[in-house]
């Protein structure tokens, strides 16, 4: 493992003549503080903290042979981060089982001599939190990059066969922040109830689901839908949107004539 090296968007630095010096990554974001003053109280009411965006700031070195080779890598390196293209995962080598989804912000000053430059890359990651270089339809395998601390687990299970109701499972995410999967129901049954035990959210699809049919719903907050074989069925649920929390989550099917499969995908979510 290279701890100078990175990869943007799939693009390894080393292909851009690019070496990591430091990186600085603040331990938490910026906190949004919502707050009211009483009269005769003192202090203040503490009502809600929220985060904000993650600033992260990479030094990094750039080598080139000659005057020609530094002026191109120059013209790529504008290239492969231009903040017009979007945000994209950010993986460092020094932690490589976790990303950042992130863009170029900022502004960029080369101090430059002969063939040798150093500059400060800034990114914003609107989403201030790391999150697994893999989703969990991905078997969790040695090799995959990533490291002591991710709390992850060998043998933990993401996808189930529900044929009896209720049946409940355990979900585990091994990430310290709230991850929002995506869950996948596939299969027939009617009358599709799921609940978080652990939070207490529930939902329920108040429709058949019929063989081959596959319903989706995404709990992300700015993405939150529910889809039946691609079209939106929405009109048929009720309840919450369930999140994970850190650790094991006790979930409950229920359904009549249940003959399925529910599978929770999703990227373990971290703080940092």
């Amino acid at each position: 493992m290279d701890n100078g090296g990175a990869t943007f968007g799939g693009v390894s630095f080393a292909s851009l003549g690019l070496r990591v010096v430091k990186a600085d990554i603040p331990l938490l974001p910026d906190t949004r503080q919502a707050e009211e003053e009483l009269p005769g109280y003192d202090g203040a009411l503490d009502i809600e903290t929220e985060y904000g965006p993650r600033t992260i700031e990479l030094e990094v070195a750039l080598v080139a042979a000659d005057e020609g080779e530094y002026q191109a890598r120059l013209a790529q390196i504008a290239k492969v981060f231009n903040a017009r293209a979007g945000v994209k995962p950010l993986v460092l080598d020094r932690a490589p089982g976790k990303r950042w989804i992130c863009k170029y912000n900022g502004s960029i000053s080369v101090e430059k001599i002969a063939q040798f430059g150093t500059f400060t890359l800034p990114f914003k990651a609107f989403n201030p939190f790391s999150e697994s270089v893999n989703d969990t339809t991905a078997p969790l395998e040695f090799g995959q990059g990533y490291t002591f601390g991710m709390g992850l687990r060998l043998g933990d299970a993401y996808s189930f066969s529900v044929t009896s109701s209720p049946t409940t499972v355990n979900v585990y995410h091994a990430g310290t922040h709230e991850a929002y999967p995506v869950i996948r129901i596939s299969g027939a049954a009617s009358n599709v109830s799921l609940t978080n035990n652990t939070t207490g959210q529930t939902f329920a699809y108040n429709a058949a689901l019929a063989s081959g049919d596959v319903l989706e719903i995404d709990c992300a907050p700015l993405a939150q839908s529910v889809r039946k074989d691609g079209t939106n069925a929405a009109h048929n649920f009720t309840g919450r949107f369930p999140k994970l929390v850190e650790g094991d989550n006790s979930i409950t099917i229920t359904a009549a004539g249940a003959n399925l499969t529910v599978a929770f995908i999703f990227r373990h979510t971290y703080l940092y």
